[in-house]
């Protein structure tokens, strides 16, 4: 299958030690004509038009996918030889708040919260999530925090093949904090989208929602960059000046928890939501509610791991499905968990297997669930004609998994090595708009020792100003 992308023949080919020094370079932005052909890969492009391939090639002109097939022929490109790799698109996460980068998994077990609000009626605890990001540690960021939390979370998506990620941002405490975190989500080279939002405790600037515009002429200029904007929002607020600011905007916006106690029918028939919505959790919605998202074009995604420790173990994914919508999928927050696509599958895959076991409806395929990471993320993230799946024309986001390593050799089925087998450590390369961002192993154009004493120095401040309780390493349950 091809796409109607003109390809250059005047240009001198391009030896790949030249294309990966480009490519490790600051500069922003794809070479037009650039043509680069992964050659003799195991190609699951998750389109079923253009279906999958034991043995294939890609071809990549600019920053889009020009053709797939069997074999195709692409004198002026840089051939990248795939054999042995499985190539396949990027997973999309809809929903991370990655200004918590700097204390990734500082919480070890979440003692969930029992009252109707989450925040105050949180424990008082250092393993409480609510209260320690919230409460404790979020007043305490300078927008230098915000930066290197964003910037950590951003790469560490973008080395386990996560080449889209909605920043869901509800630590913007003044207009320099979205800036840092805007910024930092360009310097990472992922396709991004920054979902813009209010502090959920503390002293801020109250410059939200009214400083979104001031954020979109300054960053956002178009649709077509490969950075977007949107707003998010709690369920739990009142919602008037946000769903007043977005209709005038005229962006998606990304939810929380709470939506459930909105009244979301009316919202539809008012055109206060317009299907340009994605609904995080998408938890303890009524069959109504669900009916009237779905009619309207809206989309959601679960957390498997996530709800483990916050919802008592209910991921509604067969709910959607049973009216009609697949969920995405996404890692949430990085203070309990890492970020990693393949423990999200796994989860969701084994515990829609134990539910059937047990009586329960019948289990996502594997298939579904890597839908789910890809696909059905995009949709997330208002990109589904943009990224999700490997078809010509959509924006060249792909992965090269070594299929040939001691964890996935010998190659039998795709699917299962890659949900049931896979791991962050078999994502070699990874493709974003074009651009290669992670060579062999190792992600290109990043200081990553730079990157870490930004971290680690990021880290001891706040948690000095917090006074935590535990060791800088600690051993505690």
């Amino acid at each position: 299958m091809t796409a109607d992308v003109t390809r250059g023949t005047t240009r001198a080919i391009r030896s790949l030690p030249s294309l990966l020094d480009q490519h490790s370079s600051t500069a922003r932005g794809t070479d037009p004509e650039q043509q680069i052909l992964l050659q003799g890969g195991t190609i699951l492009s998750m389109d079923d038009t253009v279906g999958d391939f034991a043995t294939g090639d890609v071809l990549i002109v600019g920053d889009r996918i020009a053709e797939i097939s069997r074999s195709i022929s692409a004198p002026q490109a840089t051939v990248i030889d795939a054999t042995g790799r499985i190539v396949m698109p990027g997973f999309c996460d809809p929903h991370i708040h990655c200004w918590e980068g700097t204390l990734g998994r500082l919480i070890p077990e979440n003692i969930p919260q029992t009252t109707d609000d989450p925040i105050s009626g949180a424990p008082t605890s250092s393993r409480s999530y609510m209260h320690a990001a919230h409460r404790l540690l979020a007043p305490a960021h300078r927008p230098e925090d915000i930066y290197a939390g964003t910037l950590i979370s951003m790469l560490s998506a973008l080395d386990g093949g996560i080449t889209t990620v909605v920043d869901n941002m509800h630590n913007a405490r003044s207009p320099e904090h979205s800036d840092a975190a805007v910024e930092a989500m360009f310097a990472s080279g992922v396709r991004g989208v920054h979902a813009l939002g209010r502090p959920r405790s503390g002293v801020w600037a109250e410059q939200l929602p009214s400083d979104a515009f001031r954020l979109r002429d300054t960053y956002f200029s178009s649709d077509e960059q490969l950075h977007t904007m949107r707003l998010y929002g709690v369920g739990l607020d009142d919602l008037t000046e946000l769903l007043a600011v977005r209709k005038e905007l005229d962006v998606w916006i990304s939810f929380d928890s709470g939506v459930e106690r909105q009244p979301v029918e009316q919202f539809y028939r008012d055109g206060l939501f317009d299907g340009r919505e994605a609904f995080n959790h998408a938890n303890f919605m009524s069959r109504d509610q669900r009916r009237s998202i779905i009619d309207n074009g809206g989309q959601v995604n679960v957390c498997p791991r996530i709800e483990t420790q916050f919802r008592y173990g209910e991921i509604p994914y067969t709910e959607w499905v049973d009216q009609g919508l697949r969920p995405g999928i996404s890692n949430d927050n990085p203070m309990t968990f890492g970020i990693d696509m393949f423990s999200e599958m796994k989860s969701l895959y084994m515990t829609q297997r134990i539910d059937e076991h047990r009586g329960g409806p019948k289990a996502a395929s594997l298939r579904d669930v890597l839908r789910s990471a890809t696909q059905k993320g995009a949709d997330n993230s208002g990109l589904s004609d943009v990224v999700g799946s490997l078809t010509p024309n959509k924006k060249a986001d792909i992965v090269l998994l070594n299929a040939g390593n001691v964890r996935l050799f010998p190659l039998n089925n795709v699917v299962s090595s890659i949900v049931q087998g896979a791991d962050i450590g078999s994502v070699e390369s990874v493709i974003v708009n074009g651009r290669i961002r992670k060579w062999a192993g190792q992600l290109l154009g990043v200081d990553i020792e730079s990157v870490r004493r930004q971290v680690e120095k990021s880290r001891d401040y706040l948690l000095d100003q917090v006074a935590w309780p535990h060791d800088r390493i600690d051993f505690d349950d």
